[in-house]
């Protein structure tokens, strides 16, 4: 699994495509194209992640689980830093242009959510998020996505989303 040091999302219009920048702990960089159906997904996969948090879980109703979720996304929000240059990074594993995300894969184990993006031949990228790192993630796909006035649905994890899954 690769250690996050800096994500970045942004709204390509002359791709109609979001740019999704990885740096890593160890200075690399790692680039993908994200489609609008391939986003969708990945909103499915951080959905899914922040239903079975165990504070989220817990609660009787469907109103007391939204007002924890809301609780825990501000105070997750005011730990990111969303101002912070992103830094350029002279190591591209996967070279220096972008790929195009075609394939998720996604499991939960242990309250974290283990992301897999791979292009469709070659190496990927295996990520994990905590639950402060889902909604930071969240955010940096809802601002990109609105900039594409893109309509990706925001609502409820799919079923058996403790179960890992390959979506493509």
């Amino acid at each position: 699994m690769t250690a996050i040091s800096q994500l970045q999302m942004s709204y390509s219009p002359e791709e109609d495509r979001i740019l999704l920048r990885v740096n890593t702990d160890n200075g690399e960089e790692f680039r993908f194209w994200l489609t609008r159906r391939f986003s969708q997904l990945l909103v499915q996969a951080l959905a899914a992640h922040r239903a079975v948090d165990p504070d989220v879980s817990t609660q009787a109703t469907p109103v007391a689980k939204q007002a924890v979720q809301t609780f825990k996304q501000e105070a997750a929000q005011e730990k990111g830093d969303f101002e912070q240059e992103f830094r350029q990074s002279e190591s591209f594993p996967l070279g220096d242009k972008p790929v195009l995300a075609y394939k998720l894969s996604y499991s939960i184990e242990k309250n974290k959510l283990k992301l897999s993006f791979e292009p469709k031949s070659g190496h990927g990228i295996n990520i994990v998020l905590d639950s402060d790192l889902n909604f930071n993630v969240s955010k940096l796909l809802r601002g990109a996505s609105e900039k594409g006035q893109w309509f990706l649905d925001w609502g409820s994890a799919p079923e058996n989303a403790t179960e890992s899954r390959v979506i493509n």
